[in-house]
């Protein structure tokens, strides 16, 4: 049986720079969330206006353990790329299929 794997999405709206601010913000959390334990992974999409960052924990308990510490970083990198963080909720993770290469993926930034 595989452990449960929460879900915690929180949805930016960029302001004053682009998108592609997040491919930082995102290689930045991810060196620190990696130290976490029970972190399983980040998944980061985004288009003009919104950024979704996507974080998988073991389970619902651990996530919410680390809750207040992942918000101060959140909170603290959000304000050196001047995101506004709109929302943080939880998800269980139901289905997933992605491909080795799309797991491997890292936005070439100009």
């Amino acid at each position: 049986m595989l452990p449960c794997t929460s879900i915690r999405p929180a949805s930016a709206r960029p302001t004053e720079r682009s998108v592609g601010d997040s491919s930082i913000l995102a290689e930045e959390m991810l060196a620190w969330l990696r130290q976490i334990e029970g972190f399983e992974g980040m998944l980061m999409i985004a288009r003009e206006d919104t950024v979704i960052g996507f974080t998988f924990w073991q389970s619902e308990e651990i996530a919410e353990r680390h809750r207040v510490a992942r918000m101060e970083f959140i909170g603290r990198l959000t304000s050196v790329v001047n995101v506004e963080i709109e929302e943080t909720v939880g998800y269980d993770l139901t289905f997933a299929s992605l491909n080795e290469s799309l797991t491997e993926l890292r936005r070439q930034t100009p």
